[in-house]
């Protein structure tokens, strides 16, 4: 992969979350990528979220969830981030409250699949470090959340 996370992470990208659950916290990520201009069709793209939720959640244990899909409308990939010190109820695989969520969109073309399979491969080499994952989760601002990025 030619980018690096810290291409895919920009600031205005991170949102701190008050939300309790994974409907309405994807629905707040996904307002963030409309109004980036990172995808055209809010309501499309959210319930192709949801349902790729329905098949298994993307709670992937520590704390940690990678909700995704691609679409035809999408040209890049693009990752946003929300953070919730709480936690939200996701049915995560180790059944733990989620405080960290990727939201990952991207095009839907055959040859995107292997860029996508080095992102989530990125993002999980970095959230198995519990450090990481701590100074996610302790960040007062975007800014602080974009430098952690800065070396993947």
């Amino acid at each position: 992969m030619k980018k690096k996370l810290s291409d895919l992470i920009k600031k205005e990208n991170v949102v701190f979350l008050e939300t309790i659950d994974m409907v309405d916290t994807i629905e707040v990520l996904t307002e963030n990528a409309i109004n980036n201009q990172k995808i055209k069709d809010k309501e499309s793209f959210k319930n192709a979220v949801l349902e790729r939720e329905e098949l298994v959640s993307t709670g992937i244990g520590l704390g940690v969830a990678l909700p995704h899909t691609k679409s035809k409308d999408i040209e890049e990939f693009f990752i946003v981030i929300g953070i919730n010190k709480e936690g939200i109820d996701w049915d995560a695989i180790d059944r733990n409250p989620v405080g960290i969520v990727f939201l990952i969109g991207g095009p839907e073309a055959e040859d995107s699949q292997k860029e996508y399979l080095q992102i989530v491969s990125k993002l999980m080499l970095l959230i198995k470090n519990k450090e990481r994952r701590i100074s996610l989760l302790n960040s007062e601002n975007a800014q602080e959340i974009a430098v952690i990025f800065e070396k993947f």
